[in-house]
C-alpha cells in the first residue's frame, strides 16, 4: 500500500481544476461551504478510484469513444466555469465578504459543484484510467480494495482541506478581497484554457475514431 500512498500524494500535488477551485472557494466562503465542496471533490475521486478497481482502463479500451466523450463533456463544464469567472467585473470589499456565504446556502448544491468539477476533470480521468488502474487493478482481495479506497479518500480529503486552510487564512482573504476581480479573471482564463484543451482533445479523439 506504500506505493499507492506515494503515487496518490504526488498525483494530488499536480495542480489542476480541483486545486484552483478549492483555493478560490476557500477565500470566499464559510467553513461549511468549503467542506461541502471538498467532500464533493473527494466523492468524485472515490467514484474514479472505484471504477479503476473495476477495470476503468479495460472499459476505455472496449469503448474508445467514451474517453473522447468524457473529455468533451468535461471541457464544456470547465469552460463554462471559466467564462463565468472571466465575466466578473468588480472587486469584493471586506464589507461585502460576509454576504458571499448566505446562511441558507444549499450545502448539497455546493457538494454537487465540487463533485461536478472533479468528474469533469480530465486529469482525474487520465490519472485513474492509466496509473491508478494498474495499481488498483492488481488488488483482488475485497478487504484490501476497501483499504486502498479508504487511503485514497482520506489522502484526498486531507490534501484539499490543507489547501483550504492555507487559502482561508486572514492574509489570503484580505489579499483576495483587494484583487478579487483580477484573481477571478485569471482563474477564469486558466479554467477556460483547461476547457478548450479538453474540448479540442475530445473532438480530436472522436473525429479520429469516427
Amino acid at each position: 500500500m506504500l506505493n499507492l500512498i506515494i503515487i496518490q500524494f504526488f498525483g494530488l500535488l499536480t495542480p489542476g481544476p480541483d486545486f484552483f477551485y478549492v483555493s478560490r472557494v476557500a477565500v470566499k466562503h464559510t467553513q461549511k461551504v468549503i467542506l461541502a465542496n471538498i467532500l464533493g471533490i473527494t466523492a468524485g475521486v472515490l467514484f474514479w478510484a472505484t471504477l479503476a478497481t473495476l477495470g476503468l482502463s479495460l472499459l476505455m479500451h472496449a469503448y474508445p469513444n467514451l474517453h473522447g466523450a468524457l473529455m468533451l463533456a468535461g471541457g464544456s463544464y470547465i469552460g463554462y466555469l471559466g467564462v463565468k469567472l472571466i465575466n466578473v467585473k468588480n472587486n469584493i470589499s471586506d464589507a461585502q465578504a460576509p454576504v458571499l456565504s448566505k446562511p441558507h446556502q444549499s450545502l448539497t448544491k455546493e457538494f454537487l459543484k465540487g463533485l461536478f468539477v472533479n468528474l469533469s476533470n480530465a486529469k482525474a480521468i487520465m490519472y485513474f484510467a492509466s496509473v491508478m488502474s494498474n495499481i488498483l487493478g492488481d488488488i483482488k482481495d475485497p478487504e484490501h480494495i476497501l483499504i486502498a479506497l479508504a487511503i485514497i479518500v482520506i489522502e484526498t480529503f486531507a490534501y484539499f482541506y490543507l489547501v483550504a486552510l492555507l487559502f482561508s487564512r486572514k492574509i489570503a482573504k484580505s489579499f483576495y478581497y483587494q484583487h478579487s476581480r483580477r484573481i477571478d479573471n485569471l482563474a477564469g482564463c486558466i479554467f477556460l484554457c483547461f476547457g478548450i484543451w479538453l474540448i479540442y482533445s475530445g473532438l480530436k479523439e472522436l473525429f479520429l475514431l469516427f
